[in-house]
């Protein structure tokens, strides 16, 4: 919500182009009133479905063969590959769509402050034992 109600000099969504700007202009965005007007309340301009599926761990492993690590006096060792926030597949417009309930309150009202969405990761791993 704070990103298109155009009340103050915070920054707002690239939708608030879409603005009403003259009489006759049809669109989903209501005209500009700075530090004025409702535009900062919440309505049902605002509810979009925020369903996603998020790829969020995948790790692949490679074990060396025993038999090879004898001469070595190497027990065990492997290497592997973690990623972690891949990928999202999802229709809504915000930054992340999982947006925190406030407070942890299950019948709490879901806002969408524009947080960061989850970084995405690589992590690579050597495990060997002696």
């Amino acid at each position: 919500m704070t990103t298109t109600n155009e009340y103050a000099y915070n920054n707002q969504s690239t939708a608030v182009l879409r603005r009403w700007r003259n009489p006759g202009d049809v669109t989903d965005i209501p005209r500009a009133l700075f530090a004025s007007g409702y535009n900062w309340l919440g309505s049902s301009r605002y509810v979009e479905d925020g369903s996603f599926l998020r790829f969020r761990t995948l790790t692949l492993r490679y074990s060396v063969p025993t038999s090879g690590l004898k001469k070595m006096k190497i027990k065990n060792l492997s290497a592997y590959i973690t990623a972690e926030n891949l990928i999202t597949w999802t229709k809504y417009t915000g930054q992340d769509p999982e947006v925190e309930l406030p407070g942890g309150k299950p019948f709490a009202v879901a806002t969408d402050v524009s947080v960061t969405p989850p970084v995405k990761m690589l992590t690579l791993g050597l495990t060997a034992s002696f």
